[in-house]
C-alpha cells in the first residue's frame, strides 16, 4: 500500500486497530461499549472520510423506551473497507 496522505488521531487508530481484529458490521453504540471511546461517532466519520470504513445497511433492533415500551429501531451500521483492512500502522 502507498504511503498515507493523512494522519489518524489516537482514537481513530484505536478504533481502526480494534476493527481490524474484530472485522464485522458494527453499530456506533456497540463500538462505544467495546472500545471505551465515548465520542466514537466523529471518529467513525473520519474513518469514513478516509475510505477506511463505509456505511452499510442499517441494523434493526428492539429498543425499550423509558416507559417500558418495546419498539424496533434502525441503527446506522458500518463495516471496514478493503483499505481499512489493509491499513498499516
Amino acid at each position: 500500500m502507498t504511503e498515507q496522505s493523512f494522519i489518524l488521531t489516537p482514537n481513530a487508530e484505536k478504533l481502526l486497530k480494534f476493527w481490524q481484529v474484530n472485522d464485522s458490521v458494527w453499530v456506533g453504540k456497540d463500538l462505544i461499549e467495546a472500545t471505551g471511546i465515548k465520542g466514537v461517532y466523529p471518529v467513525i466519520g473520519s474513518l469514513v472520510k478516509y475510505n477506511l470504513v463505509e456505511p452499510v445497511e442499517p441494523v434493526t433492533r428492539e429498543f425499550t423506551t423509558s416507559k417500558g415500551i418495546v419498539i424496533t429501531k434502525d441503527y446506522k451500521a458500518y463495516s471496514l473497507t478493503d483499505a481499512g483492512r489493509a491499513y498499516k500502522f
